[in-house]
């Protein structure tokens, strides 16, 4: 029996130059949507940015909306706005997508504490038309739950200068100082907070530890194969042998400080003039912790070199600066203990703690958006955090040196 082919299909051989030239055309369709959902991404952001600002403040009209970049979680905003000929400037977050309303509460009750008990260059929270401190917006349904609502809310817009970023930490001596004094500040000025039952959601740092293990085990089981996850899975058991190496007595922690804590302090944070904090902002990871891990985490983020050719990966001289500087305010405001002897006994493993707090950051962000996500970016985040690992148990006789001398 003859094939009858009028009917069918032929599947003829494909050139490689034919193959090629598919290729080279969904390359280029796929440049083309990444470039318009960017356009669209910044349209959607404007338009929505004006809406909130023009439908919920008592601003008047919206001339500017300029992103500020520098933030990995939130997406922040500069605004100018005219009312009766009077142009002001706000500074407006977008928030993570994820985010508790009772996480967003937390934050303004605390900066308002502060700012009404001595942190007076806090950036300070511009209520809405009705008086709400931030704005819901509800998006139509979506795959994502999560993405369904939005929260935005605006802030003072402070004077100062953006000097640095938290890839850049190299402050003076001056300006190390003066972030050291700005933390004294705030911790004292919350030392008397009620959070009126509201908290950020997240495990204390000594019980986040703990999690670690298993959960860097989980990622490190992913089913990928790149530079990022090659390393990761390399470095695994060195990093699982540091958290258990590692311990803060039940019995020494009691006797240190909880208090607010900002939780991600470090000089892009900070705004300067004349080598002094002038501003303070970013108070979105803030959270009732032990005051310990604030100090120490600070420190990681701006005590640190970030080029390889660096052989010391932490700057102890910039460190002792920072301590010595924190302890001077606090025995001048004389509210808030110094440092206890629990505290400087324990520098060493917290140092470790609150590094190994940004490998968790580093790697969560990675594996639960990579194929978003810069592997050669993230790599380097990944590897300045473990060389900052090993040294710090390299080192830890010259962190209690330095620490025996507040």
């Amino acid at each position: 029996m003859k094939m009858d082919t009028s009917k069918m299909l032929d599947f003829k051989p494909t050139s490689s130059e034919q193959l090629y030239l598919m290729y080279t055309q969904i390359k280029e369709i796929r440049l083309g949507v990444t470039s318009l959902q960017e356009d669209l991404d910044k349209i959607f952001l404007r338009n929505r940015v004006v809406e909130v600002i023009e439908n919920e403040y008592d601003f008047g009209k919206v001339n500017e909306v300029l992103e500020i970049f520098g933030g990995y979680v939130n997406r922040s905003f500069g605004i100018r706005v005219e009312k009766d000929g009077k142009v002001e400037e706000y500074f407006v977050r977008k928030y993570k997508t994820g985010i508790q309303e009772k996480e967003i509460e937390f934050e303004h009750l605390l900066i308002t504490f502060a700012k009404e008990h001595g942190l007076d260059i806090a950036a300070g929270i511009i209520p809405a038309a009705d008086g709400r401190g931030y704005i819901k917006v509800e998006n139509p349904v979506i795959n994502d739950e999560d993405e369904n609502i939005e929260y935005y809310a605006v802030y003072e817009y402070l004077s100062g200068e953006d000097k640095y970023t938290w890839l850049t930490p190299y402050c003076t001596d001056k300006e190390f100082a003066s972030m050291a004094e700005v933390m004294a500040t705030f911790h004292n000025a919350a030392r008397d907070f009620d959070p009126m039952g509201l908290e950020r959601v997240e495990l204390k740092i000594l019980d986040f530890v703990e999690t670690l293990p298993e959960i860097f085990t989980d990622y490190a089981a992913t089913n990928c194969d790149n530079i990022y996850h090659e390393f990761f899975n390399k470095k695994l058991d060195a990093i699982i042998e540091v958290i258990k190496k590692n311990k803060i007595p039940e019995a020494a922690a009691e006797k240190m400080p909880y208090n607010p804590t900002h939780n991600d302090y470090h000089p892009g944070n900070v705004k300067f003039l004349d080598e002094q904090v002038v501003g303070i902002f970013d108070f979105d990871w803030s959270k009732i912790e032990l005051r310990l891990f604030d100090v120490c985490l600070g420190m990681i983020y701006s005590c640190c070199f970030w080029e390889d050719k660096e052989e010391d990966k932490m700057r102890l001289d910039k460190c002792e600066i920072f301590l010595n500087a924190y302890e001077q305010k606090m025995h001048e405001l004389k509210g808030l203990t110094g440092f206890t002897v629990e505290e400087k006994a324990s520098m060493k493993n917290m140092l470790a703690f609150a590094n190994m707090y940004l490998i968790n950051w580093c790697v969560d962000a990675y594996y639960n958006d990579m194929d978003e996500l810069n592997d050669y970016e993230y790599l380097a985040y990944l590897k300045h955090q473990i060389k900052l690992m090993d040294w710090i148990e390299d080192n830890a006789d010259a962190i209690q040196e330095m620490v025996n001398k507040l």
